[in-house]
């Protein structure tokens, strides 16, 4: 990788152990930096890459948590339930 000045998203998938989906999804969030050479082609600057991984590009973000918290709702609240089938009933047969 050192004689390379750019990578192809399967070059880094396979340096991360990542899909190349995973690595077309970071360059769409624009986490990982990339140059668009064609409507489908893009390419991942070795010093890009680089920083990347050594998680110099950005510090973790907080996870988002909401202020609110919502009650959930009871399932089947409210609903009549089934009667228990008597001990000496008869059982049907096909």
């Amino acid at each position: 990788m050192q004689d390379k000045q750019f990578l192809s998203p399967n070059d880094v998938a396979s340096e991360l152990s990542v899909s190349a989906s995973t690595v077309l999804r970071l360059i769409h969030e624009q986490r990982l930096p990339a140059i668009r050479v064609s409507e489908r082609i893009y390419r991942i600057p070795v010093a890009a890459f680089e920083k990347y991984k050594a998680a110099a590009l950005e510090s973790p973000s907080p996870a988002r948590v909401s202020p609110e918290i919502k009650e959930r709702p009871s399932i089947g609240a409210g609903e009549p339930l089934p009667e228990a089938a008597e001990a000496g009933a008869a059982v049907r047969t096909a």
